[in-house]
């Protein structure tokens, strides 16, 4: 870049991560053992520009270098903060031009993230125009506006590390004492550096909802519970759990539903009944977009799997949907030792290449070793000729000599040189006094008459035009591929090939089928009474060959199960198999599977369709509204959106819509039918940025109960604590008895467009008590908030959002289990 050149915006992006045990190095020496996995954007953009000379090795030992820089850091960070914070370690430092993230995955395994801030050019320019530094380079300013906060930040590795021991384990120290220390590192560098090739740290998505770190529910709940569960899949939801409890085997399902329905299907419904032609859609899975509010789980299982399990099984159906193919643990095996493999193979190809080497130079030496030989041909060419010269030998031996067992003279050595010159003068020297083919083919009887008359060369046929095939496009045939293969039903973890094909069936050998077989395993928590036969003594536990190992719960084992993942647009169906299902050797059974689930496609479809979701979510909550019945349904009343945020059952409930893309219709407010406000990214921006801030703030702070505030943009936000889900409905003069654990308090946000325009900024913020007195810690929330609360009520928290926010978040409690 020259001096005088304006640089342009760089959005924030990963600088480096690492993955650090300070127990592994106690010493100078022994620091750098500390480190076990490490990832810097520098380093992967210098090794595409330099080979490996000097220059090269010397940025090696500068990386390594900037490594121990880093760790060691961020050790003297958390060491120097925990003597201000009563022990408690730092979980971020803000610098002018970065964001670092430090936080414990594990005891004592800590992992560090360091953040570029987004580079912005500086307003003030130099006498020719530009914008420059002190020193003549090109100014830039750091600002960390629509960067991710920390809190975001952290949850997103936690879900990232919880997809990580969802495939290799129940925790790192688990893994780093089963394999080597080579090994594991090369298993961490498989996972985190696809993540952190991956990674987004602005803002995106849905951050309101990822900051939580639940399972997230479909915007309707899960089918068949709550309120109107005959008419949102109470039928589906029986077909479901029966399918569980007569299959040998299964241990659980999972069903999750992402974007819409088909065009085909959608046609297919419809009146006109016109069919959709397949070139003309897009590819369902591997878009990489994130979740929409309506995206989400159906059906949690049966109960067989912990929550936690539940969790993270679908976390991974996400990265499946967004990334298809290429998400981790699908198309490729996290359990295989790819380094090691290749390694084998390379011995394998030095050792086939040096056998070949030697055939041929053994050749050149053999006709090198013929007096009169001239010609020089290249080895490949040698080779070449050979295999020719074996597969026209054979055929003039069946067709001259098919009686006959003895051997040709058309199979003389290369060394032969009348041979090579037969070759060289393509035949011509049969008519220089040589024998021709007849003789070298077969001698002729001496009795036999001669005939002496020419044969007539028959002649040639005319030349007739050949069409030309058509050109095809490779990646269009591939994408209509796809979406076929979508919209009929396949398995993306299982059987691999066309459903729709009638020949298959059970006649073929079992390594046939498994070699089209994709097998993988999760390591997942099941209820004890679903787990397979405990291990005998202590060292079984730890046998990575068992199936199962106990982890500290009382209630839940640790094992291993085999997934298999049907897709079938727009729902992927996730089923957990014992390891030694014999019926998953089987094509058949795939087959029954997808016949199975097709009939139940449509009903379950139509039954979690997004347009009725705001019905369900009416009919579930039944809010008891504070304004005029003409007022709230005058068109200008505009919808509430909410998240709800269940501990106990780790599910998060949201309809708050996603921030739309930079440089979409959608980001200036337009072009968004899903929403009927105007919904651009600085508005989305805005409300998500106020849910963040407001749960940062909250989170240390347990005598808050609720929040209310109006922001800049004309957005009203609730904020609110819930008792517990699952527990009974209390009577009056129970509710100010009642004493519940704060970690098992549910979170509840609801958000609604003011309906008066916005002139200037207000905010308003307070400890209002919304509807009962219930206890928390001891004691009453009257004493927590310093005061008397009555007065408040309903009409307290209703301000501006228009109902009654606890009975309606309440009320989507009930929409899951």
């Amino acid at each position: 870049m020259s001096s005088t050149e304006i640089p342009k915006v760089v959005p924030a992006q990963l600088s480096f991560l690492a993955i650090y045990n300070p127990t592994f190095g106690t010493s100078d020496e022994t620091f750098h053992d500390q480190i076990v996995f490490y990832y810097s954007k520098a380093a992967r953009a210098r090794s595409k520009l330099h080979g490996k000379d000097s220059q090269a090795a010397r940025q090696l030992r500068e990386e390594e270098n900037e490594k121990l820089r880093q760790v060691g850091l961020a050790q003297g960070m958390v060491s120097f903060a925990r003597s201000f914070s009563a022990g408690q370690a730092v979980d971020s430092v803000e610098t002018e031009k970065s964001r670092i993230i430090i936080h414990e995955l594990e005891k004592d395994w800590w992992i560090l993230a360091s953040i570029d801030l987004t580079k912005l050019p500086v307003a003030s320019t130099s006498r020719n125009g530009s914008a420059t530094s002190a020193n003549n380079a090109p100014a830039v300013d750091y600002s960390s506006r629509e960067v991710s906060p920390p809190m975001l930040l952290i949850q997103q590795l936690i879900r990232a590390h919880a997809i990580f021991l969802l495939h290799h384990g129940g925790s790192l120290d688990d893994l780093f004492r089963r394999l080597r220390r080579q090994q594991f590192c090369n298993t961490l560098e498989r996972y985190w550096n696809q993540y952190a090739s991956r990674w987004d740290v602005m803002l995106h998505g849905s951050p309101a909802v990822d900051v939580y770190n639940g399972m997230k529910l479909a915007a309707g709940g899960e089918l068949g519970i709550g309120v109107g569960e005959e008419e949102w899949g109470s039928g589906e939801r029986e077909v479901l759990e029966d399918f569980v409890r007569k299959t040998n085997g299964l241990v659980d399902l999972v069903v999750s539903r992402y974007g819409e329905a088909s065009p085909q299907q959608t046609s297919n419904t419809s009146k006109s009944k016109m069919p959709v032609d397949a070139s003309s859609q897009e590819p369902w899975l591997g878009h990489g977009s994130p979740l929409r509010s309506s995206d989400g789980v159906l059906f949690s299982g049966t109960g067989a799997l912990s929550r936690k399990s539940l969790r993270d099984i679908s976390i991974w159906v996400e990265s499946i949907y967004r990334y298809g193919d290429h998400a981790y643990g699908v198309q490729n095996n996290p359990t295989s030792d790819r380094r090691k493999r290749r390694r084998k193979n390379a011995e394998n190809d030095a050792s086939g290449h040096a056998s070949a080497e030697a055939n041929i130079l053994q050749g050149r030496s053999e006709i090198q070793s013929t007096p009169d030989f001239q010609p020089r041909i290249p080895p490949p060419i040698v080779t070449a000729v050979e295999s020719s010269l074996d597969k026209a030998s054979k055929a003039v031996d069946a067709d001259l000599s098919g009686t006959t067992n003895e051997p040709q003279p058309f199979m003389a050595s290369l060394a032969d040189t009348e041979t090579w010159m037969k070759y060289l003068t393509l035949g011509y020297g049969t008519s220089w006094g040589g024998k021709g083919l007849e003789s070298i083919g077969q001698e002729r009887p001496a009795d036999e008459p001669q005939n002496h008359s020419e044969r007539i060369p028959s002649p040639e046929p005319p030349m007739r035009f050949v069409e030309p095939e058509p050109t095809v496009d490779r990646i269009e045939e591939k994408i209509r591929t796809q979406v076929q293969s979508e919209n009929s039903g396949y398995f993306i973890i299982g059987l691999k090939g066309d459903m729709q094909n009638e020949d298959i069936d059970d006649e073929n050998t079992a390594d046939d089928w498994n070699n089209r077989t994709m097998l993988r395993t999760l390591h997942v928590e099941v209820m004890k009474g679903n787990a397979p036969e405990t291990p005998q003594t202590e060292s079984e536990q730890f046998d990575f060959g068992k199936e199962i190992k106990w982890t500290d719960t009382s209630k839940h084992v640790l094992t291993r199960l085999r997934p298999v993942v049907y897709v079938h647009r727009p729902f992927i169906y996730t089923f957990l198999f014992k390891q030694r299902t014999d019926a998953l050797n089987i094509a058949p059974f795939y087959r029954n599977l997808h016949i199975y689930f097709s009939p139940l496609h449509r009903p379950m479809s139509n039954s979690s369709a997004p347009d009725r979701v705001a019905a369900r979510i009416a009919a579930a909550s039944s809010p008891t509204t504070t304004v005029s019945t003409s007022v709230n349904s005058a068109p200008n009343m505009h919808p509430i959106y909410d998240i709800v945020y269940d501990p106990r059952t780790l599910t998060v409930h949201s309809t708050i819509p996603n921030i739309p893309d930079p440089g979409s219709l959608s980001a200036e407010g337009l072009g968004n039918s899903s929403f009927p406000l105007r919904w651009s990214r600085v508005e989305a921006l805005n409300v998500h940025s106020q849910i963040l801030s407001t749960v940062a703030s909250t989170r240390r702070n347990l005598n808050v109960i609720d929040e209310t505030c109006k922001t800049n943009r004309g957005w009203w936000l609730v904020w609110m604590r819930l008792p517990p889900s699952q527990s009974e409905p209390l009577k009056d003069d129970q509710a100010s008895t009642v004493e519940y654990d704060s970690a098992d308090l549910c979170e509840a946000f609801l958000v609604r467009r003011a309906r008066e325009p916005t002139s200037t900024s207000t905010q308003s913020q307070g400890n209002r008590f919304g509807s009962g007195m219930w206890r928390l810690g001891g004691q009453t929330t009257e004493q927590k908030m310093g005061g008397a609360t009555a007065g408040w009520g309903p009409k307290g928290l209703a301000e501006g959002i228009g109902v009654d926010a606890r009975r309606y978040a309440e009320g989507l409690l009930s929409l899951n289990r």
